[in-house]
């Protein structure tokens, strides 16, 4: 002869079943958050890698137009070209500035770097 549950115990029992299908759901919600959030880490770190690549691309540029202003500037100089000294001063100056500012960008962008590969 079985046990029959009074309804006090088929109570207790439906709710015991009702948190146990619960508890499942959740941990698979858990699991796909957990894979998206995993899936986002990579992207953001790849993002995070090329915007670093692209910024220390940018300050190379900007050094080698510092070079560039610098010996333009030196060519005015020796030619004596009183127009051009001026030029290529002020040239030779908004490069300085551009390379400080893509040296900036470049360390924010090291900082950005989450470290997950």
């Amino acid at each position: 002869m079985a046990y029959e549950l009074n309804p006090y115990e088929q109570k207790l029992f439906d709710t015991v079943i009702s948190l146990r299908q619960e508890v499942q759901n959740l941990k698979e919600a858990y699991a796909i958050i957990h894979t998206r959030i995993g899936e986002i880490s990579l992207r953001s770190d790849k993002d995070s890698r090329v915007n670093l690549k692209e910024a220390i691309d940018i300050e190379e540029l900007a050094r080698l137009a510092v070079v560039a202003a610098k010996i333009a500037h030196e060519a005015a100089l020796i030619l004596l070209n009183v127009g051009g000294i001026e030029k290529t001063a002020k040239t030779q100056k908004a490069a300085e500035d551009t390379h400080a500012a893509a040296v900036e960008s470049t360390r924010a962008n090291q900082l950005r770097q989450t470290g997950g590969g």
